[in-house]
């Protein structure tokens, strides 16, 4: 009682107005230098005075990774503490249940692809999942980064995120980096020494990558299955060499704008894995002797892709033919490919096992390289012929189905120019005779192709009775009259269940009835992008004869509100995804149809280019569809 009665009289010695206050509210007594000190000690952070193994020790002790995850948001520091720690470190001094464990694959784009990301993440998977597989796709700078303000701003992947995920997952399988220009020699190194079990590896543009740190990826990943180098102007054949060497599971293998790599390295991959069966080659020096290697080393190559290289003659090229393995072929803008390349092959074996066979932008190709091709390919499943202006001839082309109508499954004609004939032939009677039977062709896609019009198309009806994916891309010559004469011609054989009708600026509602009134309920797919033919009378039956439909795609369209809810009445229960990109004439209008059925299932829904649409109606509907486009 005297104790309290003192501290009273002391506590209204002071100023008069400091006896009205409640006793909660009463100062301290004590000099003002002391009371400076007890308020700076309130708001110190003093967890942060601890040295680095005592939060270590307290982090393992966390048992749950939600736990790990919310601790890791405090701070930068406290990331990246846990970052450093093993999984194992958590496990040791606590007691987990038993999980089922579970693979899971990540993939980090654009602006998130950073360091703390990285860190984040390999914090954050779970006790019961591994990452198996991750992807990293920065983005390339148009011009050269300044350099960071600290060590410690970590704006970019650098090799210390590949060292954090090479820490915490060390069942990494596939590591793709793409124009992660800040890694290094160091951060593969840690990656080498961790995950042992990687079979994928992708660099590309990888600008600061020496063979000082892929040789340690050769000696120390064993298993590796698949290695892809793009754009990695610091690589040397010592690294090819040193996978040829340790890499004895290499069964792809792919190489583009590596100035240094010459022949040497790619032989010693060629020659000594004896596993490989892809082989893809891009914008490098190519030999004779690699070729050479190619066909008489390797029996194993089934899939051989040469794209932009130089320095082989027609000699090198004609050992292509030799391959007896080979099953996919791919040459695209290769300088010094003629038609002497094939027309020399004489063998009956060669090419014998050929199943699909692509050739892209080769302008000194004629009608007899093609006819070469699929004479000999008597197994050809696919044909794709791409960026060839006046080089073959309608002839040609009748010529070459007629060699593989048999065993056709997928023709692409992609930007070629087919001559000799005119484009002004009558319906189903072109100059030339086509094959009668395609019986296996499945796939038929056309995109820019001059000299093929709407007998081509109906011909397809005819002879191709197994048809299910049509794409004619931009075809300025095939009208309605094609469309619907094609689609008669399939009828009681129509399983078709994808229409690519996209930039076909003569097609209109006709087409779009043909369409949706034989194929029906078997459609999951069509597309008129960009065709200003059709109109509100076109769409509105869409959806009430094709009620299976998944994508739609009415762009460019010269369509309204009204057939905008007509596609809604309908009642689409498996439409994911819809676009009106360019649809200048739909309003709010055709939101509020799309809301009052609860936006259907859409997942995607794109409404570029649609000026009348207000920004809160589009801003309403985002809250139930997950993508959409403005």
């Amino acid at each position: 009682m005297c104790i309290l009665l003192e501290s009273q009289v002391e506590g209204s010695s002071g100023d008069m107005g400091d006896s009205h206050r409640r006793p909660g509210k009463r100062r301290k007594t004590g000099t003002p230098a002391k009371e400076s000190r007890d308020d700076r000690a309130l708001c110190q952070d003093l967890i942060d005075d601890l040295p680095d193994e005592c939060l270590l020790l307290i982090f393992s002790l966390l048992p749950a990774p939600r736990d790990r995850c919310r601790c890791a948001a405090v701070s930068r520091k406290w990331l990246a503490l846990q970052a450093s720690m093993r999984r194992s470190e958590f496990r040791a001094n606590a007691v987990l249940l038993p999980e089922a464990r579970q693979e899971m694959s990540r993939c980090i784009k654009g602006s998130e692809a950073n360091d703390w990301r990285l860190a984040a993440m390999a914090i954050g998977v779970d006790a019961c999942e591994v990452l198996t597989h991750l992807s990293v796709m920065e983005t390339l700078p148009s011009c050269p980064l300044p350099p960071l303000p600290h060590a410690g701003d970590h704006r970019h992947i650098s090799d210390v995120g590949l060292f954090v995920i090479a820490q915490a997952c060390t069942n990494l399988r596939s590591l793709a980096l793409h124009n992660c220009i800040k890694v290094s020699d160091r951060g593969l190194a840690a990656i080498a020494q961790n995950c042992t079990a990687l079979k994928n590896l992708e660099l590309t543009n990888a600008f600061s990558v020496t063979d000082r740190g892929l040789m340690p990826i050769a000696s120390g990943c064993p298993n590796l299955a698949s290695l892809r180098l793009t754009d990695c102007p610091s690589v040397t054949d010592r690294s090819l060499v040193a996978f040829s060497r340790h890499s004895t599971l290499l069964n792809s293998f792919a190489v583009a704008q590596c100035p240094l790599i010459t022949d040497h390295g790619i032989l010693s991959i060629v020659v000594l894995q004896t596993k490989l069966e892809t082989l893809n080659i891009s914008s490098m020096k190519l030999g004779d002797k690699v070729v050479q290697a190619i066909a008489c080393h390797r029996k194993e190559i089934k899939l051989l892709s040469l794209e932009k290289v130089w320095g082989s003659s027609v000699i090198g090229y004609s050992w292509i033919a030799e391959a007896s393995g080979l099953r996919a072929l791919s040459l695209d803008a290769c300088a010094g490919l003629t038609d002497g390349c094939f027309v020399r092959v004489s063998s009956s074996t060669s090419f014998a096992g050929l199943t699909k066979v692509s050739l892209k932008s080769c302008p000194s190709l004629t009608d007899l390289s093609l006819l070469a091709l699929t004479k000999l390919a008597v197994k050809l499943e696919n044909l794709h012929l791409e960026n060839f202006r006046g080089a073959f001839s309608y002839r040609g082309l009748v010529f070459a189905l007629e060699n593989c109508s048999h065993t056709l499954k997928e023709l692409n004609l992609v930007n070629c120019g087919f001559y000799g004939h005119g484009t002004e032939q009558q319906e189903g009677e072109p100059c030339f005779q086509l094959p009668q039977r395609c019986p296996a062709l499945q796939t038929v896609k056309l995109e820019e192709c001059e000299g093929l019009g709407d007998g081509f198309v109906v011909w397809v009806g005819q002879a191709c009775k197994s048809v299910t994916d049509v794409s004619f891309v931009r075809m300025g010559s095939i009208t309605d009259r094609g469309i619907t004469s094609f689609l008669k011609q399939l009828k009681g054989w129509n399983e078709i269940t994808r229409v690519d009708l996209s930039g076909c600026t003569r097609l209109g509602d006709r087409s779009v009835w043909a369409v949706t009134r034989e194929c029906k309920g078997r459609l999951r797919s069509l597309a008129l992008k960009g065709c200003g033919r059709v109109t509100d009378r076109g769409a509105a039956v869409i959806t009430r004869r094709c009620g299976r439909l998944v994508e739609l795609d009415l762009g460019g369209c010269n369509i309204g509100d009204e057939a905008v809810e007509k596609l809604v009445e309908g009642d689409p229960s498996d439409l994911e995804s819809l676009s009106l990109a360019g649809c200048a004439d739909i309003t709010d209008r055709t939101l509020q149809a799309l809301d009052e059925y609860g936006g259907l299932c859409l997942n995607r829904l794109n409404l570029a280019g649609c000026p009348r649409l207000s920004r809160s109606r589009v801003h309403l509907i985002k809250s139930y569809i997950d993508e959409v486009e403005f």
